[in-house]
Order: structure tokens, then sequence, then C-alpha cells
């Protein structure tokens, strides 16, 4: 059996470790890709490695009280849509397998944006104001709906539709069923070496974050929440392209980029998740009577103290700029 099948076929880490609790979150494993490998067999691996934090993730959502397991399963859902965006020039996933994706992230991303809410964006405020009792009110609804969120993504895990995206996912993959429907020039390119390949979607990658991020390097510029966003998006899926490939470059150069890139990614998901935050509190005000005052304060106070600012933003921008890609 070829390399790439096994890897495909391998048990899951959560399986592999069956001394830990279920409740464990299980990041994803390492991934090494050699330059014998063609650019197909690379996204094999990749591909596999992403479902593999996806499956070893489940049994802990399906109980419906493991937040961060949920986090770890949608960051491998969200690093296959990444591999499939790298990939998108030369094999496409069929559109049910790509719906199905859809509502699994919206299905996980809904109760991780609660539980961000709970867990970190208002316990932050609370260093600032840990005895106000408007805070502490809202953060117990938003812990309330955490949890009803969780509770109902651990239904969605448990349903023949999931079990039924992994299962076509996974024929998927092992029986390269792209290549039905690839033309002769994207098979040529899937037989080309991994590391052209790799060199090619690194320099796309990048180009697209430097694209949108031209207004974050501009002293008078104010970007706002969608622009944020999107750079944000960019700089995530720059960084899982450099992780999927960076055993094929030097580790040095490599883990600089990475660190640039999650560092400018930290700062951007600050942002994003006060942006997020009003957005809930938005919910609870007009969800709750009685909660109305509580979560005007609150989001009045996230709106009036950012944790950086724009000089912040933009020292981060340079020093992702002046960062060395992997080529």
């Amino acid at each position: 059996m070829n390399a790439d099948l096994e890897v495909a076929q391998q048990p899951a880490a959560a399986e592999a470790q069956r001394a830990e609790p279920d409740t464990a979150a299980v990041r994803a494993a390492p991934l090494r890709l050699t330059r014998r490998l063609t650019a197909e067999q690379a996204f094999r691996r990749i591909a596999a490695n992403c479902r593999e934090q996806i499956t070893a993730n489940h049994a802990a959502v399906a109980r419906g009280n493991a937040p961060e397991a949920l986090h770890q399963m949608r960051v491998g859902l969200r690093r296959l849509r990444s591999a499939l965006h790298l990939y998108a020039p030369l094999l496409e996933l069929p559109e049910p397998l790509q719906a199905d994706l859809r509502w699994l992230g919206e299905q996980l991303g809904a109760a991780r944006d609660w539980d961000v809410l709970a867990s970190s964006t208002l316990p932050r405020v609370a260093e600032d104001l840990p005895d106000d009792m408007e805070l502490v009110l809202v953060r117990l609804a938003a812990e309330t709906r955490a949890n009803e969120l969780r509770a109902a993504a651990a239904d969605a895990v448990s349903t023949e539709r999931y079990a039924e995206l992994m299962r076509c996912l996974g024929e998927w993959l092992h029986d390269a069923a792209w290549r039905c429907h690839c033309s002769e020039s994207q098979r040529s390119a899937l037989d080309k070496p991994t590391l052209r390949f790799a060199a090619e979607a690194l320099k796309r990658s990048r180009k697209r974050l430097l694209k949108r991020g031209r207004k974050l390097r501009t002293a008078g510029a104010k970007p706002g929440a969608q622009t944020r966003h999107r750079v944000r998006i960019a700089a995530k899926r720059a960084r899982y392209a450099a992780e999927f490939f960076q055993s094929l470059y030097p580790r040095r150069l490599v883990r600089s980029y990475i660190e640039r890139l999650a560092t400018l990614q930290d700062e951007l998901g600050w942002l994003n998740d006060t942006a997020v935050a009003d957005r809930l509190l938005k919910k609870l005000q007009h969800g709750e009577a009685r909660l109305d005052g509580s979560a005007a304060f609150t989001r009045g106070y996230l709106a009036s103290a950012p944790r950086g600012g724009r000089r912040k933003l933009r020292k981060l921008w340079r020093s992702v700029t002046a960062a060395r890609a992997p080529a």
C-alpha cells in the first residue's frame, strides 16, 4: 500500500491514545512531508491529517461538555478547508461534501463564539472590573448559552449526517476521486513534485495576505472590523499553508515566518472577538430584558477599551511583511 494511503487509513489520535479520557482535546498530529512526494500525495497526507484531528475530538464533543475539544475539532475543520482552498486550482471537493462541511462549521462555530465570550472575552474585562455585578450577570447568561450550543453541537456530531460526511470524505481521499473530474493539465500538475506546488501555494497565500493588509500599514488608515477580519482570515490561511509544508524547508526559516503570522493573527483575533462579543451581547439585550442594561454596559466597555491599537497592529504588520517566507 502507498504511504499516502497508509496515512489516510491511520486510526484517529484519540483511538491511538485510549488511556486518555474522551474529554481531552486532541491537537493536530505532527505532519511530515518529503520532497519525494508528488503534489497529490502531499494533499492526501495533509487532508488525512486534518480529518484525523476532526475525528479524534468527536467523542469529547459528542459528550457536550468539552469546549476545548470542540475548538480543536473546529480547528481541524478549518485546516481542512484551508487545504482545499490551497489545492482549488487542481482539484475540487464535491458540492454535497462542501455543503456538509459548511453545516458542520456552523454547528461548531455558534458554540465556539459563545464559549469565547464566556471564557475569554468577558474574563479579560473582569480583570479590570473584578467586582462588577453587571458583568457577572452577563457572564452567567453567556455561559448558559454556551452550554446550550455545545449540547446542540453534540447532537449534530451524533447524527447520521456527520457520520456520512466523515465516511464519504475518507472514501474520497482513499480513492483519489477528484481524478475523475480533473483536466489533463490538472493531472499533470498533481503529478509534479510537491516542493514546486508548495512554493507556488505559499507565494499565493502571502500575496493575498499582503493585498488585504494594505490598510494596516498606513498610519492614517483606520481599518474597520470587516477589513481586519479579512486580513485575519488571510493570515490564518498563510499560516496553515506554511505549517502544512514546513517539513520541506529549513526549520529556522519556517518557524520564524509562522510565529510572526501567529502573533498578528492573535492580535487580530482579539479584535475580532470584541466584534463578535458586541453582536452576541446585542442578542442578550434583545432576548432578555433583565440583561438590557448589563449587556449595554459591557458593550460600551469593550468598545472603549481595545487591547492593542493601530500602532501595535502596524508594528505587527511590519514584522510579517519583513519576514522571509519559505520558498
